[in-house]
């Protein structure tokens, strides 16, 4: 049995049961990633997706890079400074990804 208070296999009569729960990112069904790719272009952003990895501009500059990892849960967003307020601008986009995946944890560089 697996005690999800205690995080840890629990042994009992004999036997070891591990039973890992996790819940998993949206971002795992494509449906999904394009969804993501329709709301950022709804923003006014340029988009191109490729698989996992999003290629943002604005303005005609690249804003930002983001690839999702959703086997490990993990949004990464690089961040240019070839914009003003690129920081407020990824914040839009920022807010648009926690709309879909609000498992993942989102690493801003």
């Amino acid at each position: 049995m697996y005690d999800k208070d205690e995080n840890r296999a629990v042994f009992e009569k004999g036997e070891l049961t591990l039973e890992i729960v996790k819940e998993k990112s949206p971002f795992m069904f494509p449906e999904n990633r394009l969804k993501l790719a329709w709301l950022i272009r709804r923003e006014g952003f340029y988009v191109r997706m490729h698989g996992y990895e999003y290629l943002v501009s604005h303005g005609g500059r690249f804003l930002c890079l983001i690839l999702l990892q959703p086997m490990n849960r993990i949004v990464m967003i690089r961040v240019f400074n070839w914009i003003e307020n690129s920081h407020r601008l990824v914040g839009r986009i920022i807010e648009l990804i926690k709309s879909l995946d609000n498992v993942s944890e989102i690493v801003v560089y």
